[in-house]
């Protein structure tokens, strides 16, 4: 039972925290939505900060599965993974009605607002990110530093948090087309 409860405050607590931001989602309103007694937060965790760093590790858990699926499928030309990951969220984004990015870039845009636990957490998750980017990237622009995967990611970022305002594909299309001019150029070259 109290595992139970637990599972359901974090599977909560990510749809609600994506769906709004973290720190406009209150413990109330998500001890409610997962049909928890308030009082039961307190007993699953220590604070919202610690509650936020498991819901943080638990979406980027779900991302780093989606970047091992695309990002390292050999079975692929290395461009291809590439773009599959970004197909593979700008499907997600779809599918949302663009009105969700990433919760890692969601939640780095509100860091301020956060303690020291939630922004070392951020900043683990982004280091695990950049390096998946990194190792692709190297394959598909050869003799390019590793700062490119990492630009690449922070780009693609912009373009989620982009597209939750816009509410359109239109920053994930241009994104699409300045991605392929680069692997298109590197190819070239």
């Amino acid at each position: 039972m109290a595992d139970d409860q637990r599972e359901a405050l974090l599977e909560t607590g990510v749809a609600l925290a994506h769906a709004r931001g973290f720190g406009a989602t209150g413990v109330r309103e998500i001890t409610a939505a997962a049909g928890v007694p308030q009082g039961s937060f307190t007993n699953h965790f220590r604070s919202k900060e610690a509650f936020g760093v498991l819901l943080l590790d638990r979406y980027a858990a779900r991302i780093e599965g989606i970047m091992r699926e695309t990002l390292e499928n050999e079975a692929l030309a290395p461009a291809d993974r590439l773009t599959g990951y970004f197909d593979r969220i700008a499907a997600n984004a779809a599918a949302l009605e663009w009105q969700r990015g990433c919760l890692v870039a969601d939640l780095s845009a509100e860091s301020a607002s956060h303690g020291e636990a939630m922004r070392a957490a951020l900043q683990a998750a982004l280091e695990r990110q950049s390096a998946r980017f990194e190792a692709t990237v190297a394959k598909v622009f050869p003799g390019n530093d590793s700062d490119l995967g990492a630009v690449l990611l922070a780009a693609w970022h912009g373009t989620l948090l982009r597209t939750k305002v816009e509410q359109t594909p239109a920053a994930i299309d241009r994104f699409r087309r300045v991605l392929a001019g680069l692997i298109a150029a590197s190819q070239k070259g």
